[in-house]
């Protein structure tokens, strides 16, 4: 439906359901409004004199309110698509225009007779016009109320429905002001100077009853929403309005000519005034709305740093020592053993980064960094990351890609597409399969990189099922491993890069999976990515001084393990911040390595006074943490630190560190996540 969910339609006054409060203060409106009322009808017909001033201060205090409460209600009709809520904000509209075609005519006001060619009766025709129409829409809104048939469709349909409407007012304000102008000679007289004729009672009250009969029908129509109830109170001050001035007085310039014109403004001015506060408790509830979606994403984005760190720092001893075991001589059987241990590690620690990136994207937390990329350069080195699983399947990879196509996306996140992408390509083919990568223009003028196996294909029933988290389309029972969140993530992440992602599968024939992604435009040169190749554990030449502060016992013994593979290295350690300050001036450690979770300072403030110390300013520093936000990885890079590596380490890659840190041959290192 276009109105938007049930819970938010029922925020607005036409919607929200009238409580015992809402009630409580109509009555004690409608009571002291019969009261004055009743004081005023006995001098009704005292004259007064003729205040030329009142009659436009009125109409135009009328025009206006009646102007500002039918935008306020097509707003609303805007949103709700009511037909009810479409003929109201109508009526509003009418009772202005008339109002202003009121003033226009009324005698002695503009000029003798009036303006736009009016006699001695068009004033009170129209202002009996005008007092029968609103009732009219008043009662075709309480019939509309309940009806389910909203207006339906595009927003450009609301707009349609409400220039419509403005036209048909004007045509009908148009009419019955040349009615009672041009046409006054056929309309029977009701004035007789200042005074009414004997015909002007059976013409006010077929407006009285219309009034009334409103009344009747709104309280009738049930159950009543707030805008009902002011509606009501609206029809009782209408009554008032049409008796004082039109019916109990015995013409113009009188107490009941004014009094009653007086009723008028208010019943023009009480749903104004509940609609203005209506508005102001909508903007007080965005407002709030605001600050608790912002809360909430903070919590969410802390939430999401403690996760990557609490599961991330046990992986890091489990894949560490793994990696560990692997450098030394083992046996055939404790080798499998650790590749196991492994392959258990690695899947977990898949299944961690993949549920986090998901929720840092719902969170808004992901980073994602635009840039023209060259196309043949991604897809190259996603290859190359996934040869050695299709060597092991016996699996084709052909490489279709040519050109100079440049595409608009964050390198990182692209290739993690295309990784994830390939590597179900293959873990689902045939044995001595076929993978194929090609670059195409698409129609809308994307560029559209495929990738087609030769697998068994995805049956069309399950189609639908294939982006769903942790949905894996009974792959599970056929003994191919994965988390069930890549596709997820993958399409998550390539819409995040402002693109869209396909899929065609024939059972049978296999499967082709395309990302669409926006053409590069002016681009600028793109350095293309490098594949780096581990050191050698054995690397010579490291010596000096590491300092280590971490409270984590498994985390020191692991980096105690990994720093035995540099004979020259000396390792300092400390398990608390203030602890290792002290260490880091008195030792003058050539690097130091940095927690960020320590049990006395937190590891920001601890990098924060290295950095205010002219003794410890110089240390290259290195932050070791499982909080793999990129918030948090700028802000330490900002900060001072010298790098920024996520917990589990990657041996090879933290030795490699420490060999360019130490021999004085690096420049600041790229941050890993």
């Amino acid at each position: 439906m276009a109105g938007g969910s049930a819970e938010g339609r029922r925020v607005f006054v036409s919607t929200l359901p009238a409580g015992p409060g809402e009630r409580r203060l109509a009555l004690a409106v409608v009571l002291v409004s019969v009261a004055i009322f009743l004081s005023a009808v006995p001098f009704a017909k005292v004259p007064l004199g003729q205040i030329w001033a009142f009659i436009p201060i009125y109409q135009s205090a009328l025009v206006v309110n009646d102007l500002i409460t039918a935008v306020l209600l097509f707003g609303q009709f805007g949103f709700l698509r009511s037909r009810a809520l479409l003929v109201l904000a109508g009526g509003y509209l009418f009772t202005a225009f008339m109002a202003v075609s009121h003033m226009l005519t009324f005698p002695g006001l503009f000029g003798p007779t009036g303006l736009l060619g009016a006699g001695p009766q068009s004033t009170a025709w129209l202002f009996m016009f005008w007092h029968g129409g609103f009732p009219l829409c008043v009662i075709a809104y309480a019939l509309l109320k309940n009806d389910t048939r909203d207006i339906d469709g595009p927003a450009g349909r609301a707009g349609v429905a409400i220039s419509s409407s403005l036209a048909a007012i004007v045509a009908v304000v148009c009419g019955l002001t040349l009615l009672a102008t041009a046409g006054q000679h056929a309309l029977p007289a009701i004035m007789r100077g200042n005074q009414y004729t004997a015909v002007m009672l059976s013409v006010v009250s077929t407006t009285w009853v219309l009034s009334l009969l409103a009344l009747v029908v709104l309280w009738r129509r049930r159950p009543h929403a707030v805008l009902d109830l002011w509606l009501m109170v609206v029809m009782c001050a209408w009554v008032f309005d049409i008796a004082l001035a039109a019916v109990l007085n015995g013409g113009r310039f009188d107490l009941g000519f004014y009094a009653g014109r007086i009723y008028g403004l208010l019943a023009a001015s009480f749903v104004l005034m509940v609609l203005l506060l209506e508005n102001g408790k909508l903007y007080a509830r965005l407002v709030q709305s605001t600050a608790e979606a912002e809360a909430a994403n903070r919590a969410k984005s802390d939430f999401l740093s403690r996760m990557s760190h609490e599961l991330r720092t046990p992986l890091n001893g489990i894949i560490g020592f793994s990696q560990l075991l692997e450098l030394d001589s083992l046996t055939p059987e404790q080798r499998e053993s650790v590749e196991h241990i492994q392959k258990g590690g690695r899947h977990l620690l898949t299944l961690i980064n993949e549920v986090l990136d998901i929720a840092r994207i719902e969170a808004g937390a992901i980073s994602i960094s635009l840039e023209p990329l060259p196309v043949t350069d991604v897809v190259h080195s996603a290859l190359d990351l996934v040869r050695p699983l299709a060597r092991g399947r016996r699996i084709t990879l052909v490489d279709a890609v040519a050109g100079d196509d440049h595409v608009m996306a964050d390198r990182q996140r692209l290739q993690q597409v295309l990784l994830n992408l390939l590597s179900n390509a293959v873990k689902y083919n045939r044995d001595d399969g076929r993978v194929e990568v090609s670059c195409t223009k698409a129609g809308s003028g994307s560029i559209r990189l495929a990738i087609r196996d030769t697998g068994r294909g995805i049956a069309p029933g399950m189609l639908e099922r294939l982006y769903t988290p942790f949905e894996r389309l009974d792959a599970d029972r056929s003994g191919v491993e994965g988390t069930g969140l890549g596709l997820a993530l993958s399409r998550r992440l390539v819409e995040a890069m402002h693109g869209t992602l396909h899929v065609e599968s024939t059972v049978g024939e296999g499967t082709t999976f395309a990302v669409e992604l926006p053409p590069a435009v002016g681009r600028s040169a793109v350095v293309a990515g490098t594949n780096g190749v581990p050191p050698s554990a054995a690397t010579p030449k490291t010596f000096g001084t590491l300092l280590y502060i971490e409270d984590n016992p498994a985390n020191l013994r692991l980096v105690e393990r990994i720093v035995g593979y540099r004979p020259g290295l000396t390792l300092l350690s400390a398990v608390q911040g203030r602890r290792g300050l002290e260490l880091a001036r008195d030792h003058q450690p050539r690097a130091i390595v940095l927690d960020l979770h320590l049990p006395d300072l937190d590891g920001t403030e601890v990098l924060a006074r290295l950095r205010g110390d002219p003794s410890t300013r110089d240390i290259p520093v290195v932050i070791v943490s499982a909080d793999a936000t990129p918030g948090q990885v700028t802000r330490l890079l900002a900060q001072g630190a010298d790098s920024y590596l996520t917990k589990p380490l990657d041996v090879s890659e933290f030795l490699a560190l420490l060999d360019r840190l130490f021999n004085r041959t690096a420049t600041p290192c790229a941050t890993t996540t």
